[in-house]
């Protein structure tokens, strides 16, 4: 059971959020959104408009997808900014649905911060995020029609992110060596940041007003783009898109079961000069080079998360992802955490307990542990975040991790890939190790790009990151026979 959904296909309304049309005045803008290959993901629109006391943005899409013979699901979502007379945002409020499940967050920005309300049909969860001083909440669309690469190479600010419930911060930059075309046009680049690591990097297509016309997100087997268009060619009827033969990429090599089982190297270099740091899980090991990183891989390969008494806290602590808070999950992990077992034998045993919940598989979206527990069905992403809360429920330290994992055998018709993976680090006994609730086990396969909370942003990040990747070398390393 693996699970590719939210690594295409969540909050692909970000890639709209930032697309401008070339007049934005008043009335109904419509945005394509397709992959790499052509296939049509689904559409957009953007619609400005007056309000009571100042002025309302709506952003909506909609996609449709399918695997194999599951029926079609359709993901959508509104989103509704609020602006004062002034230009200053008094609200956003999100509302998305994947198939008949459901979310709505409301965020009431008031000064120094944003009180946020996220609503599920499983929970309701307050939280408070603080906002700095000059935070912005367009992803920076207000400031290029004044910016002057010369004089400012690279744009920096921060960004009020209502998926991922956070404030991130934002570079926009013209890699070197780019020109502007015959009608005075450039494409930039925009990478989004959670403190120093890379989340999201995506291409903007600029007029030469710096209007935003096209954004470009790649990901791992293909890429996103979401493009101005009529609502004619917009709104125009195609297939559901297929999700995981989009997001499988072939092995550069065959990997032999003794192989995963024991200790691999991989070495990669960085496409277009976008190099960002690997994590070092317990069982990776990082060597970063001038334009290329070493990532070795076996059961003891790794130094491991940090292990200080605050990391550690931290992955003790409920999430809007990960509500170990929660008496459902309380009452499902606590009793664990309580028995006379090691760390290994009370993961091991949650794992157990977390597969009546996940029997029904299903790719699209992506929900919190506390979702599942109700939906009780899901890929590896709910699999990772359920087995990752229960483990806090249960007092163990627990974080998620995404990237990648080989498939050697055939797998909706298509061996010797790679494909995106989530799973589960716990600090066990003295030490970070790896469990793997979907696949039953981890193995030298398993290349973590982001560690995370379960949250969609991390997740999606994985895959992203996955795609700035070259392999340049994968390798099997054997012990030397004694002598």
């Amino acid at each position: 059971m693996i699970g590719l959904g939210p690594m295409l296909l969540s909050r692909l309304w970000l890639a709209a959020l930032a697309v401008q049309a070339a007049e934005p005045s008043d009335g109904k803008i419509w945005y394509s959104i397709a992959a790499a290959e052509g296939e049509v993901l689904g559409h957009a629109s953007r619609e400005t408009g007056p309000a009571p006391g100042g002025r309302r943005i709506v952003y909506e899409s909609e996609i449709r997808v399918t695997e194999m013979r599951d029926p079609t699901t359709r993901i959508a979502e509104r989103i509704v900014t609020t602006l004062d007379e002034a230009g200053r945002t008094l609200s956003i409020e999100d509302y998305s649905q994947t198939g008949l499940s459901w979310s709505r967050v409301e965020a009431q920005i008031a000064g120094d911060a944003a009180t946020i309300v996220r609503v599920t049909p499983s929970e309701r969860r307050r939280i408070r995020v603080a906002l700095p001083p000059g935070v912005r909440f367009d992803g920076g669309e207000g400031l290029l029609a004044a910016w002057d690469p010369a004089a400012t190479p690279v744009l920096e600010f921060q960004n009020f992110n209502i998926g991922a419930l956070t404030v991130e911060r934002i570079t926009i930059e013209i890699p070197p060596g780019t020109m502007a075309d015959a009608q005075g046009g450039i494409a930039v680049l925009r990478k989004r940041y959670e403190g120093g690591e890379l989340r999201a990097v995506a291409r903007l297509l600029l007029d030469r007003e710096r209007r935003i016309l096209a954004v470009m997100q790649p990901m791992f087997g293909t890429s996103i783009t979401t493009r101005v268009t009529d609502e004619e060619s917009a709104t125009r009827s195609h297939p559901p898109y297929q999700m995981l033969r989009g997001a499988m990429t072939r092995s550069p090599f065959r990997m032999s079961g003794a192989a995963v089982r024991g200790h691999v190297r991989y070495r990669f270099a960085f496409r277009d000069g976008i190099e960002f740091a690997l994590p070092q899980t317990g069982e990776q090991k990082v060597t970063a080079r001038p334009g290329e990183v070493v990532v070795d891989i076996c059961a003891a390969c790794g130094p491991g998360l940090p292990t200080d008494p605050a990391s550690l806290a931290d992955a003790l602590r409920p999430t809007t992802w990960m509500q170990s808070d929660h008496p459902r999950l309380q009452a499902i992990g606590a009793p664990i955490g309580r028995q006379n077992l090691s760390g290994e034998q009370k993961m091991t045993l949650l794992i157990e307990r977390a597969k009546p919940y996940l029997f029904d598989v299903n790719f699209a979206g992506h929900f919190s542990a506390l979702e599942t527990l109700s939906r009780r069905s899901g890929d590896c992403t709910e699999a990772a975040v359920l087995l990752a809360a229960l483990g806090r429920a249960a007092g163990i330290p627990t974080r998620v991790a995404s990237g990648l994992v080989y498939s050697r055998e055939r797998y909706h018709g298509v061996s010797n890939v790679f494909m995106p993976h989530s799973w589960v680090v716990a600090y066990v006994d003295g030490r970070w190790r790896s469990f793997d609730a979907a696949l039953a086990s981890f193995d030298s396969s398993h290349i973590a790009l982001t560690i995370g909370d379960g949250d969609t942003r991390s997740i999606m990040a994985a895959s992203q990151l996955a795609s700035l990747l070259r392999w340049e070398e994968m390798a099997e390393v054997r012990a030397r026979p004694g002598p």
